[in-house]
């Protein structure tokens, strides 16, 4: 360490950063998302359903086998209009569903995705595993990953929200990239 510099952050002296400037103009940092996005590489799906404790709302993308690409989690967002919604993020279960059109949230590029995306309101079979699962209040919930849950082709993460009783309007989305 040279002298003169501190390591620590000091109000008088604050902790020198060097920005890596991804965009032009002015100088910022960006976040994983910021540069799949200009890249072209960002995608997402979304979908809206009265969760019932018969009809789930269900919502997966697929990493088909041979793509030649990993998908990188972004985040799932989403909402509940009732409290004792209980969402849970899956690896590979078997959803039997409607195709989702999936959005590339670079809305100049023209690349599109090489996953597969769709939805419903029946239960997952096959052999789910589960990633994490939590209990929601009503209103709106985000989990952002950051890139850190990997899907690598023949693999599927999907979303599923559940009621033990009554009925409530949910939304989940999807956000990944993929490269």
């Amino acid at each position: 360490m040279m002298a003169n510099y501190s390591v620590f952050n000091q109000i008088e002296n604050p902790l020198y950063t060097q920005q890596v400037n991804t965009y032009i103009a002015p100088g910022i940092d960006s976040t994983p998302e910021g540069a799949a996005s200009k890249a072209g590489v960002l995608f997402g799906v979304n979908f809206a359903s009265t969760v019932t404790t018969t009809a789930p709302l269900v919502l997966q993308v697929t990493n088909p086998l041979g793509s030649g690409k990993n998908m990188y989690i972004s985040r799932v967002a989403g909402s509940a209009a009732a409290a004792a919604v209980i969402l849970t993020i899956i690896k590979n279960g078997t959803v039997s569903g409607t195709v989702v059109t999936k959005v590339n949230l670079n809305f100049g590029s023209a690349t599109v995705s090489v996953m597969t995306a769709q939805s419903a309101t029946t239960a997952i079979t096959g052999t789910p595993v589960t990633v994490a699962s939590m209990l929601l209040s009503a209103g709106p919930f985000l989990i952002n990953y950051t890139g850190s849950i990997i899907v690598p082709p023949n693999n599927s993460l999907t979303v599923s929200a559940t009621i033990s009783s009554g009925t409530s309007a949910s939304t989940a989305s999807i956000n990944w990239w993929e490269y």
